[in-house]
């Protein structure tokens, strides 16, 4: 009997579990990093692991944030998506299976205006359809600055000022800015990343991950990088290059565009003269690379062993590579962008200058199918190509493929050219022609594409013709659909986005052109329901826009996607 009682004796005599304690009080200062203006960090003390719960109101909006146990506030909780030039009033609360317990009284911060509009700031405009239901979340965008001119024949003191300075931010569904990173170094694509991190490109051939107080955590570079090592970064051995958008798989590796120059001995040198003498040149193909942490590389496909080098495309022998340290290199696919197909084991490659998307299969790393217009494609490709049902017109120069959790895939079509060289086919001219997001099913069995969706099926009086970079998303909430247009010129005969070294006429980059971010309603045709403008009102900058992403919080760890 004894026996029997001794456990619960024991039970009995031990002392009530203690409620969480504050060690020390909760205080707030604002970022010490100067990159993200719009957020602070939140500390204090307490007795043991605790979930924190901060109330926040900035006398408009009223919101929580909660930080789980493995989150420390003796090292500080960051404090994001708070706006600019806010009076914000916090209330935190800390809690444990045992109870919670709230900090006596409450605490302050101001956030600073946002940067007035000029040499580093967007004049940025917000226009709303009457009724408009939109995305709630936030729209995070890669933000690029630029003297006009043309590339080639900018001065060095013009092109450090486009490249030494990246922008990227977060716009809610009114337009305002939440949260933004200035960079040191121009931003290309910007991917969301589960640990609560974000990843990016820059122009330097960097892949960088920060965390939302704008802090670098890791960095890789390619072993051939033109400007050296990175100090601290990770070093991924025999790449020429990184370039465009990371991605993330969906087991955790990193998957990148690597450019990588190969000579050719009797290769092409026009694009408008069949009978040109040919020469051997060093040719720019991509290298889809996927890499862990360390920077191992786990898997590859190159272009080279899949794709025929001597596709042309009208800007093959633009200076892309010439100014970032390979002159005389032609640009041969361009590569833009990857999204995963996860269903079928595809990785879904965006070459711009093949006019194509690819889907490669992972495992015995075959092209599977080829969605392109099929004139000017080698025969032995054609078997591959998909059939077209239902569709307004093939992607010409398109840019940032996405595969949807509905088995769709949504991209932006720039519509350049909208012909090959030497193919017989008319150049359809900057003036005539017109940009646009779609949406795309691909039935593999049946080898045929179904256009689902279209921002536009024809020029219209307020078209954004680009003819570079651009991109799309279908919205999980609403089912809306994300359009970011990279650059707006003006739409006039009198420009030329064909030739840059062409001085007979004003090319497409001489002058000032602004970036839009807009969401749309999926119907058919789409119903443009909010527009937000990137200006320059003195029109002495261009603004441009790489890309971007939807997410319904800033606080996306353990909910971010992956490559898609």
């Amino acid at each position: 009997m004894i026996r029997r009682l001794l456990p619960l004796a024991v039970f009995f005599c031990q002392p009530a579990l203690a409620e969480p304690a504050f060690l020390e009080a909760p205080s707030v200062r604002t970022n010490p990093n100067p990159a993200v203006p719009l957020a602070a960090v939140l500390s204090f003390r307490t007795s043991g692991p605790v979930t924190t719960t901060v109330s926040l109101d900035d006398g408009s909006r009223q919101w929580q944030v909660q930080f789980g146990p493995r989150h420390d506030p003796a090292k500080g909780l960051p404090l994001v998506d708070l706006g600019a030039g806010k009076d914000i009033r916090l209330r935190v609360r800390i809690s444990d299976k045992t109870g919670a317990v709230d900090a006596p009284g409450s605490l302050s911060l101001r956030t600073p205006e946002l940067p007035a509009p000029g040499l580093s700031w967007p004049t940025l405009t917000t226009t709303l359809a009457d009724s408009a239901v939109l995305e709630p979340g936030l729209r995070f965008i890669s933000v690029r600055r630029r003297a006009p001119g043309r590339q080639d024949f900018q001065t060095r003191a013009q092109q450090q000022f486009s490249r030494g300075w990246g922008l990227i931010l977060a716009l809610d569904a009114r337009g305002e800015v939440r949260w933004y990173y200035i960079s040191q170094r121009r931003v290309a694509g910007i991917k969301p990343s589960p640990d609560g991190t974000l990843i990016f490109t820059t122009e330097d051939q960097r892949v960088v991950k920060i965390d939302m107080l704008g802090n670098i955590l890791r960095q890789w570079y390619p072993e051939m990088r033109r400007l050296g090592p990175v100090q601290g970064g990770t070093q991924i051995t025999g790449l020429q290059t990184l370039h465009h958008e990371p991605s993330l798989t969906p087991w955790g590796t990193y998957i990148s565009m690597s450019a990588n120059g190969r000579e050719i001995a009797d290769y092409p040198t026009s694009v408008t003269d069949p009978q040109a003498p040919r020469k051997p040149t060093m040719v720019m193909g991509d290298k889809i690379v996927e890499f862990d942490a360390d920077g191992k590389i786990v898997w590859e496909w190159d272009t080279f062993d899949h794709l025929d080098p001597k596709m042309l495309h009208y800007h093959t022998f633009q200076p892309y590579w010439a100014v970032r340290g390979y002159p005389g290199y032609a640009d041969w696919t361009h590569g833009n962008g990857i999204t995963f197909d996860e269903k079928n084991n595809l990785v879904i490659a965006s070459f711009k200058h093949l006019d194509a998307l690819v889907a490669i299969d992972r495992k015995t790393k075959e092209i599977r199918w080829i969605f392109s217009d099929p004139q000017g494609w080698p025969e032995r490709f054609q078997s591959r190509i998909l059939k077209p049902v239902g569709l307004t017109r093939f992607p010409w120069s398109q840019h940032h493929p996405h595969v949807t959790p509905w088995g769709t895939i949504v991209y932006f079509d720039n519509g350049m050219f909208q012909a090959r060289p030497f193919d017989g086919r008319r150049i359809v001219p900057f003036h005539e022609s017109y940009s646009r997001a779609v949406e795309i099913k691909v039935d593999p069995r049946a080898m045929t594409v179904s256009e689902l969706w279209t921002s536009e099926k024809e020029q219209k009086p307020d078209s954004c013709i680009n003819w570079a970079m651009g991109d799309a998303h279908r919205l999980p909430t609403t089912n809306n659909m994300l359009v970011i247009r990279s650059f707006c010129p003006p739409i006039t005969d009198k420009l030329n986005d064909q030739n840059e070294y062409d001085l007979t006429q004003r090319f497409v980059d001489d002058v000032p052109y602004a970036g839009r971010v807009e969401e749309y309603s999926r119907t058919s045709p789409g119903t443009r329901l909010s527009q937000t403008r990137f200006d320059d009102p003195n029109e002495i900058l261009q603004w441009q826009l790489y890309g971007g992403f939807h997410a319904p919080s800033i606080y996306w760890e353990d909910k971010a996607g992956a490559a898609n």
